[in-house]
């Protein structure tokens, strides 16, 4: 059955030749049969196949160690790719990987153009391009985007809340971490161990997020990096600023005064005043925000902004994604695939966000991943897709190549749900414990709870239940099943999981 598309992917190639096996699909395909038909060749050929071949590839989703081929023909034989467009790429990669009887070729290719991806980034990384540092951070257009992952009211956070917090970010890739001061409160106390319990946990530049004159004077003697300055705040911070390494991001406002300008020229000349005060004052180590503005509330006229900023001025800029993936109601991945490509596009060097909504859990990781893909899509003049970086988290880049069940001469069925329940002699009640990753099943003997099992995959747990003997009837096990794959894929993507409902229930998917 993928004899046609198995043909087109390797036309090119004139050392490959096809042979089409005697079976319909190729998952049926057994070593036994594989060697019947590799027997089969040699007496066609009236010659061993392994002095016209070096090796065989079988291509689909082949469940069997094929070392036994090898073991009685002479010949080796490998797994392919499962899909055969993939097979192109396996060819021009052999010389990379190593070809196994028991695994597809495929997840090695995945990472090897994944390897090649990371390491052209360190390259760069490397390089001493025109940039500023913020702490031991190199900044600017020749390099990616920094991702500045903000905590948000952090000084709220007991220690162990804000560690944990501080090693998610970081484990999600936050080249800086952003702490979060609170509105109309001064916790200017707070900073120096704040900053120090971020720097004891990772080396890595640290940013005050507020706008009390009284927090940015005590940020400058520990942060890295302190948002914001504007109109209203520069003249009172310029003395201190004088003698310091901090790095600061300029806004075109004056709050203190309630201007918050809107148009593009109006931000770009309140910006310019406010940057040329600090070079004045020989205070260098600058950030334009020309703040990015939700959507429908001047999200384009701010896009301009940037554009404009940057055809005058040579000072990285700093575009908060947050403003717009917090404020739309869509799932953030690949809002934030777009906007890191439009960051990209204005020449912005720092994109920050919390992750403040449940929609907008993973912000940080998204925009990381991101990053990276539209960073190399601009050093190798492509566009953003087979970079071996991507955020297709949900969806797949090709449907199935194979339907099956429409070359069988066979009756069909039109399922229908069973109305009647009949109890097993236990039930159980499945849970989702997102701080340890692990999927909860409670388990009730009259209806009293009397055994907890846990487990990070749905098949390590139904495996368990079945060991235990807590299970007895049909229906059950298979609904069970059909449970904790559910918690599983809801624990992964960040989705709610509630038992006995949709994981996906809305308009959208009927």
């Amino acid at each position: 059955m993928a004899e046609k598309r198995v043909k087109e992917a390797v036309k090119k190639y004139d050392f490959i030749d096809i042979h089409v096996a005697n079976i319909s699909v190729a998952a049926f395909l057994t070593p036994n049969l594989i060697i019947k038909e590799i027997k089969n060749l040699e007496k066609k050929y009236n010659k061993k196949l392994n002095q016209i071949y070096d090796f065989v590839l079988v291509t689909g989703l082949i469940r069997h160690d094929l070392k036994k081929v090898e073991e009685e023909t002479g010949i080796a034989c490998y797994k392919s790719t499962r899909e055969a467009a993939d097979i192109p790429l396996l060819i021009e990669n052999l010389d990379k990987i190593k070809l196994s009887t028991k695994d597809y070729a495929d997840l090695q290719l995945i990472d090897i153009i994944k390897e090649r991806a990371e390491k052209e980034i360190e390259a760069v990384e490397k390089e001493e391009f025109n940039h500023i540092k913020i702490g031991n951070l190199k900044v600017g257009d020749d390099y990616p985007i920094r991702v500045l992952g903000e905590i948000v009211h952090a000084p709220w956070l007991k220690k162990e809340e804000l560690e944990k917090k501080v090693m998610y970010y970081v484990e999600c890739g936050a080249d800086m971490i952003d702490l979060g001061m609170v509105s109309n409160e001064n916790n200017k106390d707070k900073i120096k161990e704040m900053v120090s319990i971020v720097k004891d946990i990772e080396d890595i530049p640290v940013s005050i997020d507020t706008m009390n004159i009284e927090e940015l004077k005590e940020a400058i003697n520990y942060a890295d990096l302190i948002l914001s300055l504007d109109r209203g705040n520069i003249d009172t911070l310029i003395p201190y600023l004088k003698d310091s390494d901090v790095a600061s991001v300029v806004l075109p406002t004056d709050y203190k005064n309630n201007i918050i300008p809107k148009s593009p020229d109006d931000k770009i000349k309140i910006l310019k005043e406010n940057i040329e005060k600090l070079l004045y004052n020989n205070i260098g180590k600058i950030i334009a925000d020309p703040i990015l503005e939700p959507i429908n509330e001047g999200f384009i006229d701010s896009l301009i902004a940037y554009k404009k900023f940057k055809e005058f001025y040579d000072f990285p800029t700093f575009f908060g994604a947050g403003n717009v993936s917090e404020l739309l109601d869509a799932d953030s991945n690949g809002v934030h695939a777009l906007l890191t490509a439009i960051a990209y596009e204005v020449r912005a060097n720092i994109i920050f966000s919390p992750e403040a909504s449940a929609k907008c859990k993973f912000s940080i990781k998204e925009l990381k991943t991101a990053s990276k893909m539209m960073f190399l899509a601009k050093r190798r003049n492509s566009l953003p897709k087979d970079l071996g970086i991507d955020l297709i988290n949900y969806k797949d880049k090709r449907f199935e190549e194979e339907i099956t069940f429409k070359n069988y001469n066979i009756p069909i069925i039109d399922a229908k749900e069973n109305e009647k329940t009949i109890l097993d002699e236990g039930s159980f009640k499945i849970e989702i414990d997102r701080e340890n990753k692990k999927i909860i099943a409670i388990y009730f003997k009259n209806n009293k709870p009397t055994l907890i099992i846990r487990g990070e995959k749905a098949k390590e747990i139904y495996d368990t239940i079945i060991n235990l003997k807590l299970i007895k009837r049909l229906d059950h096990a298979c609904y069970l099943g059909r449970e904790l794959s559910k918690a599983e894929i809801a624990l992964k993507i960040g989705k709610k999981y509630n038992q006995d409902f949709e994981l996906f229930y809305n308009d959208f998917w009927r």
